[in-house]
């Protein structure tokens, strides 16, 4: 049971049978996908990036309108679509759970209205807000548990005026957290996991518990200043430049330097000391509330390009009991035995969040 935060504005459910692009403003460039359904077969049919100008958005807010709205026409150009998705970031979004009489149901809407402030640092009328009731069909449950989604309505204002001025026409603003989740947790799986996604210039935690994003955090430690580290040892310029350095599978040791390991040491060990923190407040979450039957973090999933980063992955996972592997962004969208995306593997862990998009969009179709 869903509400849309623009589903005012759009009624008719033809919508969702008409093509979607999936558009994504981050830090430093536009990100954009669209796919082709040709009789329920889909594949990607175009993607790419619009770099922006220095200072044009950081972390969700709009600091150079006329920039923005350039790129976007710039971005208008290069899809077929009317009419796209668009994530707001996560530094701009809020999550919760809350638990309910069962009886509240009748009057959802406003039963939420009174948890809204005491879960957010907003009035009520300064937020949208959508909810998904999770454990309705709990057997002998009083209570109901209601995972609820909020965006500041300022938020909503300027990126709805941005688009608008651009000529963009958008169905739906969407939380970033939900959209990875849509896109690398696989239809009715209810285990738990821990996704980390690196951003340009953070990194974002999000907790999935029952297929649903349920809390997330972040940090402020992104590829940025992963790349700005290398490359102040001189050692990757020309990867770095290439993109062939995120493409690297080989062992810690084997690929660093002593200096390149001492560049990036601090890094990891700041983003292992966040995944802990993170993964223990996650478990108490899922025991106190009983979001799970399982008090465990099954799966700690990594998206992004520096995700690829050699030896990562085995320095952040020292201390949880938790497997720990790359997303396969593509396990929503179509069976990569039978069709190839032309997109590099660490650029599909970018472009995490505009897949989501899309797959989004098709889950609203099968509904």
């Amino acid at each position: 049971m869903k509400t849309n935060f623009l589903k005012k504005l759009f009624y008719l459910p033809n919508f969702l049978s008409l093509p979607v692009a999936g558009i994504e403003i981050c830090n430093k460039s536009i990100k954009y996908i669209e796919f082709s359904n040709k009789k329920g077969n889909i594949s990607m049919k175009n993607f790419g990036e619009v770099f922006l100008a220095a200072d044009t958005v950081k972390d969700g807010d709009i600091l150079n309108k006329a920039s923005l709205i350039k790129a976007l026409v710039e971005v208008k150009g290069k899809i077929s679509s009317d009419f796209v998705k668009i994530s707001i970031p996560e530094e701009k979004t809020y999550i919760f759970d809350v638990e309910m009489p069962a009886e509240a149901k009748s009057d959802i809407r406003e039963a939420l209205g009174f948890k809204i402030e005491e879960n957010v640092p907003l009035k009520l009328e300064e937020t949208s807000f959508e909810y998904e009731i999770i454990n309705d069909n709990k057997k002998n449950s009083k209570n109901i548990n209601v995972n609820v989604s909020v965006i500041p309505e300022k938020v909503l204002s300027d990126y709805a005026d941005i688009f608008d001025q651009a000529k963009i026409y958008p169905l739906s603003f969407e939380l970033e957290s939900k959209m990875i989740v849509d896109s690398v947790i696989s239809k009715n799986d209810a285990g738990n996991f821990i996704i980390l996604h690196i951003k340009d210039d953070s990194t974002i935690f999000i907790a999935v518990v029952g297929g649903v994003a349920r809390f997330t955090s972040s940090v402020a430690i992104g590829e940025s200043l992963i790349r700005d580290r290398l490359l102040k040892t001189g050692l990757f310029s020309d990867e770095l430049a290439n993109g062939k350095f995120f493409e690297n599978d080989f062992s810690f040791e084997t690929t660093y330097t002593k200096e390149s390991y001492d560049s990036l040491i601090n890094i990891f060990s700041v983003l292992k000391d966040e995944l802990e923190k993170f993964n223990d407040y996650a478990i108490k979450k899922i025991f106190d509330m009983d979001l799970s039957g399982s008090k465990k973090i099954d799966k700690i999933i990594l998206c992004g390009r520096s995700a690829t980063l050699p030896g990562l992955a085995k320095h952040i996972n020292q201390k949880i009991n938790a497997d720990i592997v790359l997303a396969d962004v593509w396990s929503n969208v179509f069976d990569k035995k039978e069709v190839t995306p032309n997109m590099k593997f660490s650029d599909s862990l970018a472009f995490v969040t505009t897949i989501g998009l899309v797959v989004s969009s098709y889950k609203e179709i099968d509904a």
